[in-house]
């Protein structure tokens, strides 16, 4: 497996991507660019990296949203939003690394029109 991930088998139509010994499930896409993962059942972080540059995930965990996850144009995760717990007392709050180290802030304006798409779309699909 690259550093990328790869496909379970895309000839049997199983959509399914593996990162980090991680499976993602792909259930769905809001506009052009957010694309919403699924890991049921298991916690979840989200991607190191991306399939498609410039991407954004929505990464669900046990039917809850976990993180929304930016990617660049070199398929790299540059920020996550964290939404089930808080962060120095931020909630939901944004990391700027992979590795969740560094100074951790609030969702900009801009981020908060992801939130609010993501949100809406899952509204509408709930099972």
């Amino acid at each position: 497996m690259g550093g990328r991930g790869s496909f379970v088998d895309v000839n049997s139509g199983n959509f399914a991507f593996r990162d980090g010994g991680q499976t993602y499930f792909s259930i769905g896409m809001i506009d052009d660019n957010i694309k919403v993962l699924e890991r049921p059942n298991k916690s979840v972080k989200a991607p190191e990296m991306s399939h498609t540059e410039n991407r954004i995930y929505a990464v669900l965990q046990k039917g809850e949203l976990k993180h929304i996850a930016f990617y660049d144009d070199k398929h790299q995760l540059v920020k996550s939003i964290d939404f089930l717990h808080s962060h120095d007392g931020k909630q939901p709050h944004v990391h700027y690394d992979v590795y969740h180290k560094g100074t951790v802030t609030s969702p900009t304006s801009s981020d908060k029109i992801v939130i609010d798409k993501v949100n809406s779309w899952l509204k509408n699909h709930k099972k």
